[in-house]
């Protein structure tokens, strides 16, 4: 049988112990959600992509049914999607920084254009692609994007 001193002791220090495991609990919580809102915060979408296509020569007419696409550097996932205004500029928003493939089709199959882009973080990437000199000579082939 304990004494009547030990047994109050070690019922303190089970309350002490106790008490420790919560506040650790509390801060383990505390500094896993700190993480997280960090890792949220790093990945925010917020580089873009936009620019002109150009022709050398006339215009089409139908130059809004263009679509730009941008996929992952594997061509699996497309990521994004638009067309170009009537004025051909066009414009891909929200973006998380990297590597992608920017691709242009040329309606009905024309022609594709693909490129290598990278996304800055952060910031907007203006593009130009003369479109109709590209085609006679990269249709469908992935090249660098030359920077303009």
């Amino acid at each position: 049988m304990l004494h009547k001193n030990t047994q109050k002791t070690v019922t303190q220090y089970r309350f002490i112990g106790d008490k420790f495991k919560l506040i650790m609990r509390r801060l383990l919580l505390l500094v896993m959600l700190i993480v997280v809102q960090g890792v949220f915060a790093a990945a925010e979408d917020t580089g873009t992509l936009s620019g002109i296509i150009y022709f050398t020569n006339n215009s089409p007419e139908n130059i809004e049914t263009f679509p730009v696409e941008l996929y992952t550097r594997n061509q699996k996932r497309r990521l994004v999607a638009s067309t170009a205004n009537s004025d051909s500029t066009f414009k891909l928003s929200g973006l998380k920084a990297g590597k992608f493939l920017l691709k242009f089709t040329w309606p009905p199959d024309r022609c594709t254009l693909w490129y290598r882009v990278n996304v800055p973080e952060d910031s907007e990437k203006r593009i130009r692609v003369i479109m109709d000199a590209a085609c006679s000579a990269h249709n469908g082939k992935i090249q660098d994007l030359v920077e303009n």
